[in-house]
């Protein structure tokens, strides 16, 4: 099965009028969420990272699922928190990996302080929308949890857009073609000059 590409649907559809189910997660402060099943496909510890050939302040590596090798963003330098991606392996430890799916194809793991609950919004969520209450309904919107926290929804066009993903595919494809020149691959490798 390749990993990269968008999964088919395993009933995380809306229900009718309803939002699809969120994953909520933390950094820093700040809870947010994300479509689950339609974005985030699977939480899981972070695996160990290989660095990208070029270092860039909001990657954290690169590692290999299954033929594919997906990108890691840290979504604390993207939202602010943190200056540089967390890279070591002792600091990336007790912190989440969103597994994502990208528009279009492909995928993308997202670095998060803690990943906390997969809830289901139903008629009775609101959010807060300019000082306002009103229907939830998606990005952009402050979501109101059921223990009085707010969430604010994302999308994965909000956090990798096409330049940002051309940029990362480029990077992984340098790091993979590094690491064969390395491994005497030459093959698989052939205009890594």
């Amino acid at each position: 099965m390749d990993h990269a590409t968008p999964q088919p649907d395993r009933g995380c559809r809306p229900a009718r009028g309803g939002m699809p189910p969120l994953v909520v997660f933390r950094v820093g402060t700040r809870r947010y969420g994300l479509p689950a099943g339609l974005a985030v496909r699977e939480c899981m510890p972070v695996p160990e990272l290989l660095p990208l050939a070029v270092e860039m302040p909001h990657i954290s590596g690169c590692f290999r699922l299954g033929a594919a090798m997906v990108g890691v963003l840290d979504m604390g330098v993207l939202l602010g928190v943190r200056a540089q991606a967390v890279r070591a392996p002792a600091d990336l430890l007790h912190r989440a990996l969103l597994l994502c799916n990208l528009p279009g194809g492909g995928g993308v793991g997202l670095v998060v302080d803690a990943a906390e609950d997969v809830i289901r919004p139903d008629g009775g969520m609101r959010a807060v929308v300019d000082g306002r209450l009103e229907a939830a309904e998606g990005a952009g919107r402050e979501l109101e949890l059921a223990d009085g926290n707010i969430a604010f929804m994302l999308r994965m066009t909000d956090i990798v857009n096409d330049g940002e993903r051309v940029r990362l595919d480029s990077l992984v494809a340098r790091t993979r073609r590094r690491e064969a020149l390395w491994a005497g691959d030459e093959d698989a490798a052939p205009d890594a000059r």
